[in-house]
Order: C-alpha cells, then structure tokens, then sequence
C-alpha cells in the first residue's frame, strides 16, 4: 500500500472516531430537572430546606401522541405554611418550552398563577395556613394541539 493510501486511510479513521466520540457525548441527555429541584429552586416553591409533603399528584398525558408530558403536585410546607403547585415537565416534554401553567387558588385569598412558555416547571406558592385550596396545572403539548391539564373544583386539603 503506497505512503499516500494509508495516510489517508490514517485521517479517515482518525476522523470516524472523532465523530463517533463526539456523537456519543452529544446524545448523552442532560439531566432532567426534578421535583425536588422545583421545590428548593427560587423560581420554583422556593423551600430552601427542601422538607415537604405531598398532597396530590396528577399525571398530565398527550393522548394524541402517546406521551407523558408532565405531573402535577400539590405539595405543603409545615416550615413555610406555604402550599405549592408544581407543573413539571417530564420526558420529550422537559427542556422544550411551551406553554405550561400552574395556579393556587386559597378561598378567601387572592389567587396565584404562574403561567408561560416554560422548559422545566411553573410553580405558584401562597400562605395557605388556615385555608382550603383548588388547584390547576396546564401543558400544551410540544407537538402542536391542545392544552393538556388537569384542575379541581372542589375546594381540599381545608384547615
């Protein structure tokens, strides 16, 4: 084999495994955000300590494409005597932003919503101490279509 062939055929393998290690480390998905990253993030419930209960959740589910696209949570802090409404994104649906929504209503109190085109979670926080709350949490599905969520009516989790 002349000098010339296999210095190419050097290259092209040497080539080949850039692309594939780089192919490798590109595919890697990055880590998913998760509830209990909501819960302490100050976008999120914003409870540094991370302590909470969970009082309800609900799946949110694409029907029309067969995929999950997110969970709703009712959680409470006994520190904070906050509730917290938690719309996470999960699976495709994390890390592609549309529109998500998540509201706290608290009888007697003014309502909380934190509504938008969201990657990762909306999260609406209130003093609920005392109280009864309702809740909703929205995702639009990521591939066009309809707004996919889930809401209660009936006022829970009283006192």
């Amino acid at each position: 084999m002349s000098r010339l062939y296999r210095r190419m055929f050097a290259r092209l393998g040497i080539t080949v495994g850039l692309v594939l290690a780089s192919i490798t480390f590109v595919a890697t998905p990055a880590s998913a955000h998760t509830i209990g990253e909501a819960v302490v993030s100050p976008q999120g419930c914003n409870w540094s300590n991370g302590g909470y209960t969970q009082l309800r959740r609900t799946d949110l589910w694409d029907n029309q494409n067969n995929m999950p696209l997110g969970e709703v949570y009712v959680l409470w802090s006994g520190t904070y005597q906050e509730n917290c409404i938690v719309t996470l994104r999960v699976g495709r649906a994390d890390g592609v932003a549309s529109y998500t929504e998540a509201v706290l209503e608290r009888q007697g109190m003014s309502t909380i919503r934190d509504e938008g085109n969201y990657s990762h979670f909306a999260a609406a926080k209130g003093k609920a101490a005392g109280t009864c709350i309702r809740w909703t949490g929205s995702i639009a599905a990521i591939y066009g279509g309809r707004i996919h969520g889930t809401t209660v009516t009936e006022w829970q989790h009283c006192g």
